[in-house]
């Protein structure tokens, strides 16, 4: 699959995040995919308070949200099986490639295709 650097990374969990947390290690600038697979469970809403908001996310959905900045967490999974992909960026990934663009750009490097 080509998401066309969307993001870079994938972590997979069951169930869901009980916890209020802000995901310390996403870049502060970049969205968090938030993708459920499964069939027939109850709970798993997106939760954040800072925003008085709480968001059933259903098979076939997929919900975009800043989670370095925004305090969020799940409600719990009661019934079914419920996995979580989340995609997200790095900050410590993107910070390196955002150094190795600017050397590459210092030099004059063309490459002929």
């Amino acid at each position: 699959l080509d998401f066309n650097g969307a993001f870079l990374c994938v972590a997979v969990k069951e169930g869901s995040s009980e916890l209020l947390h802000l995901d310390w290690q996403d870049d502060p600038n970049a969205f968090a995919w938030i993708v459920p697979v499964g069939k027939g469970w109850t709970g798993g809403d997106f939760c954040a308070p800072q925003l008085g908001l709480r968001v059933p996310i259903l098979p076939g959905q997929v919900l975009g949200a800043l989670t370095r900045r925004l305090i969020h967490a799940s409600i719990v999974v009661t019934n079914g099986r419920r996995i979580v992909l989340t995609c997200f960026s790095d900050r410590g990934t993107l910070k390196k490639a955002d150094q190795w663009e600017e050397k590459v750009l210092e030099q004059d490097i063309y490459l002929d295709l």
